[in-house]
């Protein structure tokens, strides 16, 4: 999207030669770019008017702008608590707090430690930045007692988290457990944690049992070889984030976002914005999502629609102009092909089950096509759940515009409602407790992995201090044992696919994965030596202080 609006407005390039990712996060914060560049502010509005769309990081702008300008006057209230303060950006806390009557009370709980959001611009001074915000003094009330974790826990998370200087008190005492074991590979972590994941949810079914990965990917093979074992244990992957990460997946829901209303211009424009990928399934995204061409369509044809769309289809490549002008006749081209084949109905329950089903997406050579799988696995249980839970007949265009707000709103999509084993990205484990935690994949190339400053929109340092905080997030969620596990090695055609470090040093077809530099310095006696997988004899259930 800024890509296409700087076609339209060159003299804007001199100030945003920054890249799409840092552009996108200061247009959502509207602390720089738009508030900053009334130009480019009128440009993208305009943009957004033409193709009906909207960001959503804009609504909670929008909303406290409404509020200061005496709108919803009957939405004030008198005592107002928030919850994990440090996670709201600058506009969302704001919000928030424009929401308070005259002389109303607020209570804004938080800690800097669990800040694992900065990457989308949360408001970095965490509660520090509170009376600046209301501008009155504030009174601090420190709540430094851990009450889940036992006192194992609680000594190895301070040692991790000793740079913040504001350590738990343990309040529970001892009896919990820390594991740490290493297997040779993923392949030998995945079986082997799945058998003791079992054979402690088989002695202890009642307590809750949690698995955190530091990758997609190696949730779903641990969840798979928990199948394996016992098909009738409900391990559950709950992934909230990147469900459209992988490219079947994502053409997928673009169609049938496309056939659910034939006149949303947004997605179009998204449609066209691909290439082929490459032999091998990768290199989709488009150089400038093929801007130069669809800028070009735009001003001859207008913002395009179903039956723009399939004129086009029907042309010659040197009918077009533009930068991509080949990409986007193939991608219409293959739209129209895709829609020939659809079937005459307009039963969304139909539609659903034809256009959401993987085997028309993914292909001999997709990458990473077992999580293309999972993930519009994940999409049609979602859409049959909604389909089914619906008062009335839900059109298909109504059943997307909830897809896309699950999706936007990284809200959990086709999870059963209360799985035996729940299996989350590190990332999905705030808010989450259990008895017993897994932490699978805990090596250094995955945390803090590799440093991109386009993706994230921070320094290195940042980065890597974020992650060491989403690692203490991830270690005091277990109430009473922790099994941080990680492989010695990855076939060196896995390390791309997975979001790894490279590292050029080693075997020809191996590479090493070390241990989590975030454990360095923390005391032998805090956390016990890795023990070999094969001679790990598991979490000890007899010795185990009950919670």
């Amino acid at each position: 999207m800024i890509y296409d609006i700087r076609e339209a407005h060159p003299e804007l390039d001199a100030e945003y030669e920054h890249k799409q990712a840092k552009a996108m996060r200061a247009l959502r914060e509207h602390e720089a770019g738009i508030a900053d560049h009334p130009a480019l502010g009128t440009a993208i509005r305009q943009w957004l008017t033409n193709h009906g769309a909207a960001l959503v990081g804009d609504l909670p702008r929008a909303v406290e702008a409404r509020l200061r300008g005496g709108d919803f006057g009957d939405h004030r209230y008198d005592h107002i608590i928030i919850d994990e303060f440090q996670d709201l950006t600058e506009i969302e806390a704001r919000l928030v707090l424009g929401l308070r009557s005259d002389g109303g009370r607020l209570v804004a709980l938080g800690d800097k430690k669990q800040s694992i959001y900065a990457f989308r611009g949360n408001e970095g001074r965490g509660l520090e930045a509170l009376p600046e915000l209301v501008n009155a003094a504030v009174v601090d009330h420190e709540m430094d007692e851990c009450q889940r974790c036992p006192s194992e826990i609680v000594r190895l998370a301070n040692d991790v988290m000793a740079i913040y200087k504001e350590p738990l008190r343990d309040v529970r005492g001892g009896g919990g457990q820390i594991h740490q074991v290493h297997f040779t590979t993923p392949d030998a972590e995945h079986k082997r944690l799945a058998d003791e994941i079992v054979r402690v949810f088989r002695e202890r079914p009642t307590k809750k049992h949690l698995v955190l990965v530091t990758r997609r990917k190696w949730g779903y093979d641990i969840r798979n070889a928990i199948r394996e074992i016992d098909a009738e244990i409900r391990a559950q992957t709950v992934f909230s984030e990147d469900i459209l990460e992988t490219w079947p997946a994502r053409e997928a829901f673009i169609f049938l976002s496309i056939v659910a209303d034939a006149d949303d211009a947004a997605t179009f424009r998204d449609w066209i914005s691909y290439q082929e990928p490459d032999i091998e399934g990768k290199k989709w995204k488009a150089p400038k999502r093929n801007a130069g061409a669809y800028a070009r369509l735009r001003a001859d044809r207008g913002v395009l629609n179903l039956e723009k769309a399939l004129e086009v289809a029907g042309l010659e490549e040197s009918d077009l102009a533009g930068q991509g002008r080949r990409n986007v006749l193939r991608r219409l081209q293959r739209l129209q092909t895709r829609r020939d084949d659809l079937p005459a109905t307009d039963d969304a329950r139909v539609l659903v089950e034809y256009i959401l089903d993987p085997d028309r997406w993914i292909v001999e050579n997709s990458a990473a096509p077992e999580l293309a799988r999972d993930d519009i696995d994940r999409l049609r249980l979602e859409a049959d759940r909604m389909l089914e839970e619906a008062d009335q007949e839900l059109p298909l265009k109504s059943l997307v515009e909830q897809l896309r707000h699950r999706i936007s709103t990284r809200d959990p999509l086709g999870q059963e409602e209360e799985p035996d084993i729940k299996i989350v990205t590190l990332w999905g484990a705030k808010g989450l407790t259990a008895d017993f935690v897994y932490i699978a994949g805990l090596c250094d190339e995955a945390l803090p992995g590799s440093y991109d400053e386009d993706s994230t929109g921070l320094t290195e340092a940042e980065h890597e201090l974020e992650q060491l905080r989403l690692l203490y997030v991830s270690l005091t969620r277990s109430r009473q044992a922790l099994v941080i596990s990680r492989p010695l090695k990855i076939r060196r055609g896995r390390v791309a696919a997975l979001g790894l470090t490279r590292k050029a040093a080693g075997s020809q077809y191996w590479q090493e994965l070390r241990q989590c530099r975030f454990f360095a310095d923390v005391p032998a006696d805090h956390l016990p030596s890795s023990a070999q997988a094969t001679s790990w004899l598991g979490i000890d259930l007899e010795n185990l202080a009950d919670d």
